[in-house]
C-alpha cells in the first residue's frame, strides 16, 4: 500500500487478516482491526496520537503495542511489525495466523 499522511489510518487485508495501519508522528503501526471486547472494526474509530478508540463502546488501544488503554476492553489486540520499502508499507503477519 502507499504511504499515509500524519494521523491517517487505513483498514486492509494482509494474508487474510483484518489489519489497521496507522501513521503517527512519522512512524507506521499495524494492529488487528477488531476490538478485543466486542469484535467491532476499529477503522471506524478515532485515532488520537497512538490511541485508537473503538467506535462501539469506546475501548482504547495503543497502536504501537496493541495494549488495552481503556475499558470496557481488558485484553490487548495483536500488533504487527511494519517496514517501509520504496515508499510502500509492508506488514508482517507471522505464523500464528
Amino acid at each position: 500500500m502507499a504511504a499515509l499522511a500524519e494521523g491517517e489510518m487505513v483498514a486492509c487485508q494482509v494474508d487474510g487478516v483484518d489489519v489497521l495501519i496507522c501513521q503517527v508522528r512519522g512512524s507506521y503501526y499495524a494492529v488487528s482491526n477488531r476490538c478485543s471486547h466486542a469484535g467491532q472494526t476499529l477503522s471506524g474509530g478515532k485515532l488520537n496520537d497512538w490511541a485508537i478508540s473503538c467506535p462501539l463502546h469506546g475501548a482504547q488501544f495503543d497502536v504501537r503495542t496493541g495494549k488495552c488503554l481503556a475499558a470496557p476492553a481488558t485484553q490487548p489486540i495483536k500488533s504487527f511489525p511494519v517496514t517501509l520499502q520504496g515508499g510502500k508499507v509492508f506488514v508482517a503477519i507471522g505464523d500464528e495466523y
